[in-house]
């Protein structure tokens, strides 16, 4: 674990509540909307952060959990390719619709990411990044960020619960190719997490 001083250098601040605009984006098939900006500070310089896309997460026609991706703006991504590899401020936030358990929730993450990277590519991240989701129940209306920290790693939140630093940038990649990867969660998921480029 990271000491709070590392840790509050390094994550990115973000609340859910710093919106610079009122506009709300709706999810097909969810009550879930998101905020069209996000504002955020990395490494104490303020970022404002712009949505690509919204999508809902369904399995067995049950909703699983609603997602919104950001990235800086002005960051000229215009591709999923772009996105899951620009190397700036970028988050996904995850709105769930279902109550999971850690276990459950920390299996179904490390299959999506051994999807595209098998073992031992990311060894010690993905371990990191199961040992905590299996720590936690995510519960229906609880609110994730997955943030994207340059030169730093990615930052996991579970607003209220827990949160907790990867040091290694490169992981991050492998998170966001779950959803816009070649073998991504789906094609549905996929175009609407970038809907918005």
């Amino acid at each position: 674990m990271l000491s709070r001083r590392m840790l509050a250098a390094a994550l990115l601040l973000l609340g859910g509540a710093g919106a610079f605009a009122a506009e709300l984006v709706g999810v097909r098939g969810s009550d879930t909307r998101f905020t069209t900006t996000m504002e955020c500070t990395a490494a104490g310089k303020p970022a404002k952060l712009v949505l690509t896309g919204v999508a809902l997460r369904q399995k067995f026609l049950f909703n699983v959990y609603a997602i919104g991706s950001y990235v800086r703006e002005g960051a000229g991504v215009r591709s999923a390719e772009e996105l899951a590899a620009a190397d700036c401020p970028k988050c996904l936030h995850l709105v769930m619709e279902r109550t999971l358990e850690g276990r459950d929730m920390a299996e179904a993450f490390q299959a999506a990411i051994r999807a595209n990277y098998p073992e031992p590519a990311f060894t010690d991240e993905v371990n990191t990044l199961v040992q905590m989701m299996q720590s936690q129940t995510a519960s229906k209306g609880d609110h994730i960020y997955l943030t994207h920290v340059p030169d730093v790693g990615l930052h996991c939140r579970l607003i209220g619960k827990t949160e907790f630093l990867i040091k290694n940038p490169q992981f991050s990649r492998a998170v966001w190719d779950i959803y816009l990867g070649k073998n991504n969660l789906g094609e549905g998921i996929k175009k609407g997490l970038v809907s918005r480029l």
